[in-house]
């Protein structure tokens, strides 16, 4: 995946599918990147399709126990366990944002707080020149916007 995907990303769900071998295979390059781009964000592995063949529900998946992360399994197609793991999944991310030692969480902030400065900065600029309304100019692929100045 590009690296744009893990951008700001507060947990990870590792999905494979119980039918198709090669994408539990896959998990390990999967998680190597991750770890790459978000070292410290919770991680989750589920095993889908379990409708396909419920036996697989008693099978011992090695790559979530070796790395002692969550397993859950799960069929998208009758959603069996669907909404307990995204649950888990939303509060596992919640408490990481809240938590994160992570510096790159940091940065990334002290980036977007940057980013407001610059912006609040140059609205005193526009009010100067007696307009009540101030168009301000789109970022790169953004849409055009105005604010009301008081």
């Amino acid at each position: 995946m590009h690296a744009s995907y893990y951008h700001k990303a507060h947990a990870c769900i590792m999905v494979f599918d119980v039918q198709r071998k090669i994408t539990y295979k896959n998990l390990s390059t999967w998680y190597t990147e991750l770890r790459e781009f978000r070292p410290e964000i919770p991680c989750i592995v589920v095993a889908n399709k379990i409708d396909a063949d419920i036996k697989m529900t008693q099978k011992s998946f090695n790559f979530a126990r070796k790395l002692s992360l969550p397993m859950y399994f799960v069929s998208a197609a009758d959603g069996t366990n669907v909404v307990k793991l995204f649950n888990d999944a939303i509060r596992l991310a919640v408490s990481y944002k809240q938590n994160s030692q992570d510096f790159m969480d940091e940065i990334l902030q002290e980036l977007a707080n940057f980013d407001l400065e610059q912006k609040e900065e140059a609205l005193p600029d526009r009010e100067q020149r007696g307009s009540s309304r101030a168009h301000l100019a789109p970022e790169s692929g953004e849409e055009s916007r105005s604010a009301a100045l008081p």
